[in-house]
């Protein structure tokens, strides 16, 4: 298993998403959280909802990859964290309306059926469904692309119709599920370019045959922000310009992820 460290721009995006899930548990008076499925991409999986634990929330994640959990304990929120494996995504054995929301970070494109999934979210959510997915209406996607043409690597990241928001704000309209808010995050101002570092984990880890995948051993540099609660004065400025506007699509084409929020 390799060594591998989350790049400034990871870490950007992990600082983002804490604000936005401080701000949602504020006003949407969450309590209970399930991230469906939880693993990572490119990144460190299973710790992208630390942001609603330190906002108070109990978290289940689906699916983790174990050798993250440890990590929970570093910043002090293992208490808020428990877990479930070897579940199917689309046909649960929660309860229904067993959290107040259901949401997932990126991976749920990669699902067979992104359809069935969402009905499944809906029906195990209480009342919200957040999903926070990849941007391709920005200048980076194309030259991602180019590089999986160039290099062979076979496309890994999901279904990349669902990397549009208005495809999945239809998709929830069609579900029953009322968007009640959507927006652009993770705009630092470059696009989100494929380079060295991701040819380099394509080759590693990125191989089509199951029996050869693996995941790196992450250094995950937020952590050590998280448990001191004290961030970078160029990101908490960069975060505040990030979230003051992210409602709408006007951060849109500079922005790395979309999110979709809905209430059933």
């Amino acid at each position: 298993m390799g060594k591998e460290r989350e790049v400034f721009g990871v870490t950007y995006d992990r600082y983002v998403l804490i604000q936005l899930h401080r701000e949602l548990t504020n006003q949407l008076h969450l309590k209970r959280i399930v991230e469906m499925p939880s693993h990572g991409a490119k990144a460190a999986g299973s710790l992208y909802s630390i942001g609603f634990a330190v906002a108070g929330c109990d978290v289940t994640l689906v699916n983790p990859e174990i050798n993250m959990l440890a990590k929970w304990d570093d910043i002090g929120q293992t208490d808020r964290m428990s877990y479930r494996e070897n579940v199917d995504p689309c046909r649960t054995l929660f309860e229904t309306d067993a959290f107040d929301l259901a949401w997932n970070f990126v991976t749920w494109t990669e699902l067979e059926d992104p359809k069935r999934y969402l009905q499944e979210m809906k029906r195990i959510s209480r009342k919200y469904i957040l999903l926070v997915t990849c941007n391709n209406f920005q200048p980076g996607y194309p030259w991602h692309r180019f590089l999986h043409y160039w290099y062979g690597f076979h496309w890994n990241h999901g279904q990349v119709k669902y990397n549009h928001i208005t495809t999945v704000r239809k998709l929830f309209k069609q579900l029953g599920i009322q968007v009640i808010e959507s927006g652009a995050i993770d705009t630092p101002g470059w696009p989100d370019p494929s380079g060295p570092r991701d040819v380099r984990l394509h080759r590693r880890y990125g191989s089509k045959d199951p029996r050869l995948q693996s995941t790196p051993d992450w250094d995950v540099p937020i952590l050590d922000y998280v448990k001191n609660n004290s961030y970078p004065g160029w990101m908490k400025k960069l975060g505040k310009w990030d979230m003051l506007f992210r409602k709408g699509v006007f951060k849109l084409p500079l922005s790395h992820l979309f999110y979709v929020l809905g209430e059933k």
